[in-house]
């Protein structure tokens, strides 16, 4: 095979019994809004990235969004359809489920002692915090507090982190549940 490295400008011959070309691939335009939309992080090329390349390889850290083929990676055919039909699995059985159920550690706001200062709010990954206002029966305004979406929240616990007043907790990873472990292993 006869060819020419533009990088150093001469002509190079190699012996080969087969050459494999292959154009360069880039990640669909509008990829990187459609990520925003779905709360799926992107590589550092544009690739919509997964949860964990192993243990859950066409899943996302959204629940529910699965990804398969060319907007995860560049991938080959045989691939793409293994990848599609990987997520398809997953996607019926979601649907089979009568019950969605979702992990147990997730964030919860106590409301009384609430601020109100929605750090909480903006730092979510997930959007799943969101402001909320207590009203009494009568329908006056008692307080502005901040509220967790249960079905959006993964339990990464960065509500927990920047809450001034300590009203964001992670259940089952609450201060009291934390201290009394430590005492039960001293």
């Amino acid at each position: 095979m006869r060819g020419a490295d533009t990088l150093a400008g001469v002509p190079v011959a190699v012996e080969a019994d087969m050459v494999v070309l292959a154009a360069a691939m880039r990640p669909a335009e509008g990829v990187e809004e459609l990520a925003q939309k779905l709360n799926v992080g992107c590589d550092e090329f544009g690739f919509l990235l997964e949860s964990h390349p192993k243990l859950r390889p066409v899943e996302t850290n959204s629940a529910g969004v699965f990804i398969c083929g060319a907007c995860h990676a560049p991938k080959d055919i045989p691939e793409s359809v293994a990848q599609a039909s990987a997520a398809a699995s997953k996607v019926a059985v979601t649907f089979a489920a009568s019950e969605l159920t979702r992990e147990p550690e997730v964030a919860r706001i106590n409301e009384q002692t609430c601020a109100a200062c929605f750090a909480c709010v903006r730092t979510c990954p997930y959007h799943a915090v969101e402001r909320a206002e207590i009203r009494a029966r009568n329908g006056t305004l008692i307080k502005h507090t901040a509220r967790v979406n249960q079905g959006l929240c993964m339990g990464c616990g960065t509500c927990v982190s920047v809450c001034p007043s300590k009203s964001a907790d992670i259940e089952g990873f609450t201060e009291e549940q934390v201290y009394s472990e430590v005492e039960a292993l001293v």
